[in-house]
């Protein structure tokens, strides 16, 4: 296998490569595609000003030496209204498409130098809780995956642009949701509930809680003796679906 950029792919190399995105870098995502360049990244920022949405690209000319020169060159840029909580890429070689969540799940196609906005997807037209996450499914391209602080997760169908079911995940917030590995059905989520659940979509009426946090010592301000901490993020394992990693509140590890 071979790279524009790197020429032989497997030969063993080490180079540090730059990016100076100008604001504070929230999200991003690696492109799933090696048809338009391997080292392609959309990054989201998180400012209290104003917030944007960058796809960039490695250099062809790139100098990893020279740690003062940035190695990733802009390919296109949209503004958005609120920061992005997470940005991926559509899995597959169909239109080359970018989204993220934030008050709403944005779906942007890379057209040359711009990011077209191709679909806003939100439950409701004038008002819709705020996004944490969201996961795009590899086995149907079409279906995405939301999580939001109103306790519910949301099927969408990208390509016809609507909601396809909606449910309550969990009793808090959702903070975060991904699909089981080589599933278009089942799908877990965490959330403020301190549980990871389980969920399968031909059969909603049941759903399997995997995990819940342990009790922890709860902030001395909080006049609490104990609380369960919020999980806010979990990953599936990409080869095995029976392994999924979760995150909780200022913990300093990681429960699998």
């Amino acid at each position: 296998m071979s790279s524009p950029y790197f020429g032989d792919a497997l030969s063993p190399r080490k180079e540090i490569c730059n990016y100076y995105a100008g604001f504070p870098v929230y999200a991003l995502a690696w492109s799933r595609r090696d048809d338009r360049g391997c080292f392609r990244m959309a990054i989201g920022s998180l400012d209290e000003r104003a917030n944007a949405l960058q796809v960039v690209q490695l250099l062809p000319q790139h100098d990893a030496a020279a740690s003062e020169r940035a190695d990733f060159g802009v390919v296109a840029e949209t503004p958005v209204d609120y920061p992005l909580t997470r940005v991926q890429w559509q899995p597959g070689l169909g239109a080359d498409l970018v989204a993220g969540a934030g008050d709403a799940l944005y779906v942007w196609e890379v057209d040359g130098a711009q990011l077209r906005r191709r679909a806003r997807l939100a439950t409701r037209a004038d008002y819709a809780a705020p996004l944490t996450a969201f996961d795009w499914n590899v086995v149907a391209p079409n279906l995405a995956l939301t999580a939001s602080i109103d306790t519910t997760c949301t099927l969408w169908d990208v390509e016809h642009q609507q909601a396809k079911t909606q449910l309550i995940a969990h009793d808090r917030e959702v903070f975060d949701v991904a699909f089981a590995a080589n599933s278009q059905d089942v799908f877990v989520s965490a959330g403020a509930d301190g549980s990871v659940r389980m969920f399968d979509l031909r059969a909603l009426e049941h759903s399997t809680i995997l995990y819940e946090a342990p009790a922890a010592a709860a902030p001395a301000a909080s006049g609490r003796q104990a609380f369960t901490p919020p999980l806010l993020r979990l990953a599936c394992n990409a080869l095995d679906a029976n392994y999924i990693a979760a995150v909780a509140l200022d913990a300093d590890r990681v429960s699998i």
